[in-house]
């Protein structure tokens, strides 16, 4: 009997990971819909918002794990982990969530920020140099763009200060 719950157990964990090794996701084997995963998702952004960063990203895991092909629930997350200066977290789900959309300069741009927290100005530049590349042309990422000259700007004082403390 108990070896009989073993092979069911397995028999449908070997189910489960080939529904989503085929493109399925936990929402559509749970059978929560579109709308549903949508009105989590405004809660989670409206929570972010009024600066309830710890609730918002309890919400923005649970999308994440529902549909993990959903990069706005990986922007969410990340940005409520950069919000809690939880650097590390943040720029693992950014690296993420690059591929899951590689033409979005959002996550490259936060990504370097986080990589600026941790002092690494290298990574830095290169991620907001490639969000610099993905925003052009892009009038909707205009801002990016912006933030982004600014950015390395930056890196270069810290690059300064730095080589000056070594000197000293």
């Amino acid at each position: 009997m108990e070896q009989q719950m073993e092979t069911t157990a397995g028999n449908m964990e070997q189910e489960i990971e080939s529904f989503l090794t085929s493109g399925g996701t936990l929402a559509m084997l749970k059978e929560v819909s579109a709308d549903e995963l949508e009105q989590f998702y405004t809660l989670a952004y409206n929570l972010y918002q009024s600066g309830k960063q710890q609730d918002a990203m309890a919400v923005f895991q649970l999308l994440c794990m529902l549909d993990h092909y959903d990069s706005r629930f990986f922007l969410g997350l990340g940005a409520c982990r950069q919000a809690t200066e939880n650097w590390s977290a943040a720029l693992e789900t950014y690296s993420f969530a690059t591929f899951l959309d590689v033409n979005d300069p959002r996550f490259p741009f936060h990504a370097a920020e986080c990589l600026m927290q941790l002092s690494d100005f290298d990574g830095a530049q290169c991620g907001f140099e490639s969000a610099r590349l993905l925003a052009t042309d892009k009038p909707e990422y205009e801002d990016i763009i912006l933030q982004v000259e600014t950015m390395l700007e930056v890196i270069n004082i810290k690059r300064e200060q730095q080589n000056e403390r070594n000197h000293h």
